[in-house]
């Protein structure tokens, strides 16, 4: 696919999941409709929204969204590839909108950056709090 920002991945939440914390894919519907997957300078593996007791994948994602009782958690700079590294939790207990809100700052600041790598190579290099504080944290 190349450099580009991928579909957005959500497990079924509360629509369908007995066990779901938050409707993940009300919001993946709307973070897919927000967020524009045009070839661009960059790759960015679009968060996975997951269930707090099943599922690991939300932490090898570039944005990743889990879903819990107080709101959505979001951690940034995974990945599985080559250099695995685990996603860094940049905020807690987040609503629809903030989430929305602060995953459009990552893109926008990520896109700013200029070099075409990975999410966790970019903090790596700058470090997590400034990429924290570049994305209004």
């Amino acid at each position: 696919m190349g450099l580009c920002v991928r579909s957005v991945k959500i497990c079924p939440g509360t629509t369908f999941c007995k066990r779901g914390k938050q409707d993940s894919v009300g919001l993946g519907l709307k973070l897919d409709k927000k967020i524009p997957r045009h070839a661009a300078s960059f790759q960015i593996q679009n968060g996975c929204f997951r269930l707090p007791n099943s599922c690991s994948e939300t932490s090898i994602k570039d944005i990743g969204i889990m879903g819990t009782a107080k709101g959505f958690n979001l951690t940034v700079g995974g990945s599985a590839g080559p250099s695995p590294r685990l996603g860094d939790l940049v905020a807690k207990d987040l609503s629809e909108e903030q989430v929305l809100d602060l995953v459009e700052k990552i893109i926008d600041f990520y896109k700013g950056y200029g070099k075409p790598k990975r999410l966790g190579k970019v903090i790596d290099e700058i470090g997590i709090e400034k990429f924290k504080e570049g994305i209004g944290l």
